[in-house]
């Protein structure tokens, strides 16, 4: 089994850590994917593991057909109010995958489906302290699809809907990749980093 730990914690209002976390399995050699969360109350010492988040079925029992693919890795965390915790995922069904908490990351709801596209690749989303959503993706609907553009998009609705802001990389070559991004705030505004075709890391100030 592989682990996905490289995603950042957030520190949440009342003090807690919560760190995103998922799993690859392989079960009668069928790949599964399963995300949860990890909270600790004393800044790291010890953990506790929240239940898997929980796939959509329709009424009749059967899978969504939304939510295909092996699952869903690599959460992206922030809080929009005391308690109020979202997550958005990598999936391999064409579209980010969302659940949410409102109780600081114990439990969470069942997953719901974006209007964001998702190429099987990693994400990042940040809260700003004026209380917009920033995020950091690929906007490419199909699975294993090409890891490029790679956009910025804010969000003034809590992440409901978003508007695309900056392309950072946009190489027509299907072999040019930037991937795993990661986005901080800082005094200046915000800083970005990926991996750029596999060959180094840039960063943007912004």
């Amino acid at each position: 089994a592989a682990s996905d730990v490289y995603k950042r914690q957030i520190q949440l209002s009342d003090g807690a850590w919560l760190a995103p976390a998922s799993l690859e399995i392989k079960v009668e050699g069928r790949e599964i994917w399963t995300a949860f969360s990890d909270r600790s109350e004393d800044q790291g010492k010890t953990w506790i593991r929240s239940e898997d988040f929980v796939m959509p079925t329709l009424e009749d029992g059967k899978p969504d057909p939304r939510f295909g693919g092996e699952g869903a890795i690599q959460p992206t965390f922030w809080e929009s109010k005391p308690g109020q915790v979202h997550a958005l995922l990598r999936t391999g069904a064409g579209i980010v995958w969302r659940t949410d908490s409102t109780d600081g990351g114990k439990t969470w709801g069942i997953y719901t489906a974006t209007d964001l596209p998702n190429n099987n690749s990693g994400l990042d989303a940040l809260r700003l302290k004026d209380g917009r959503v920033v995020l950091i993706y690929n906007p490419v609907g199909e699975n294993w699809g090409a890891r490029t553009p790679l956009d910025i998009a804010v969000s003034s609705d809590n992440g409901h809907t978003w508007d695309i802001i900056a392309h950072l990389e946009d190489d027509p070559d299907i072999k040019g990749e930037y991937s795993y991004p990661a986005i901080v705030e800082t005094e200046d505004g915000i800083a970005v980093c990926y991996t750029w075709k596999r060959e180094r890391i840039r960063l943007w100030q912004i």
